[in-house]
């Protein structure tokens, strides 16, 4: 007198394989520009920071030299 949830009755068949997606597969000219996206946004994420500090600088030295 108690539900046995083990053994399924009647049994579940296997799952089948999985549909393919309609999504074309990327071509070489496409994989290239996508590679040369991630690298120009790599280098952009190196390079900025190092940039950026003396910029920032520069313009607070500029207002620090208009507001005197």
């Amino acid at each position: 007198m108690f539900l046995d949830l083990r053994d399924q009755w009647p049994p579940v068949p296997p799952p089948g394989p999985l549909p393919e997606s309609g999504k074309p597969r990327l071509g070489k000219r496409a994989e290239r520009i996508i590679g040369l996206i991630v690298a120009i946004n790599l280098a952009l994420l190196v390079l900025l920071p190092l940039v950026g500090s003396p910029v920032i600088q520069a313009i607070a030295a500029l207002f620090a030299t208009l507001h005197r």
